[in-house]
């Protein structure tokens, strides 16, 4: 077996610019602006016409669009900054 000499240098892999899991900050990002959206429903005043439970999920759907948009844009940023870098 041979050793390589003390002057080598290992090889290393050259470094690829890191970039976010869009589908993970998307899921994420629907998923707390549904929750959001949820408890500012559940904790604001009644409306006539609906439940709680119907104006939960109905503003829980739209906070969950609005996170959902968020976090496409975060996303979108972090990926345009670690490409720059390389």
């Amino acid at each position: 077996m041979t050793q390589p000499s003390p002057n080598t240098q290992p090889r290393t892999r050259p470094e690829r610019p890191r970039i976010p899991n869009f589908k993970r900050f998307l899921i994420t990002g629907a998923v707390l602006g549904f929750i959001v959206g949820a408890v500012i429903s559940i904790m604001g005043d009644e409306v006539q016409g609906y439940t709680t439970t119907t104006g939960a999920l109905y503003i829980g759907a739209f906070g969950a669009f609005i996170g959902l948009g968020v976090a496409g844009i975060i996303g979108i940023l972090l990926d345009r900054s670690g490409r720059d870098q390389s």
